[in-house]
């Protein structure tokens, strides 16, 4: 308990910075579409990557204030591991009905309505960096192709990681 009151500031300076990483890397996925053939693709800068993540980013403060509400009004009576393993709108939801290891936790986590929107807002971005010269279901195959493919790759590694502390 002493310890935890000495650095009750860190929280504060930790989660922006996951954050500023988080926004980081999903920029850096998005940037992979200047290697396909489209149009108006060299016009939208890093920057603009950096934009349309944080602003995409709004979406999981929606989810948090969601499980705050959840909490807070509607089941009162929980533990710290419920807290910690809730998610709002995802499958780790109903782990009753779905076998759960540990190191399943995180992907079934991961499946969220939220997560959706989030991938849904990304596409919208990436249509209108492109000024709607491409369809909304071809914005939302590259984002498949190249925020998919960093998502199911740090999900891998996360899993990986679970795995090797857990044995």
């Amino acid at each position: 308990m002493d310890s935890q009151k000495k650095w009750w500031w860190l929280g504060y300076v930790i989660t922006p910075l996951f954050i500023g990483v988080k926004v980081l890397l999903v920029a850096f996925c998005l940037n992979f579409l200047k290697l396909f053939d489209l149009p108006k693709i060299d016009q939208i800068k890093f920057s603009d990557f950096l934009f349309l993540a944080l602003l995409a980013e709004s979406v999981f403060i929606i989810g948090g204030f969601y499980k705050f509400v959840y909490f807070y009004w509607i089941n009162i009576e929980y533990n710290l591991e419920d807290v910690q393993t809730y998610y709002p709108l995802s499958l780790l939801n109903f782990k009753e009905n779905i076998s759960t290891e540990k190191w399943l936790a995180y992907p079934l986590q991961l499946i969220n309505i939220f997560e959706l929107f989030y991938w849904v807002l990304l596409a919208w971005g990436v249509r209108e960096f492109l000024e709607e010269k491409i369809s909304y279901l071809k914005s939302f195959g590259l984002v498949s192709i190249t925020y998919g493919v960093g998502l199911l790759f740090w999900t891998a590694t996360v899993c990986f990681l679970i795995l090797n502390a857990q044995y």
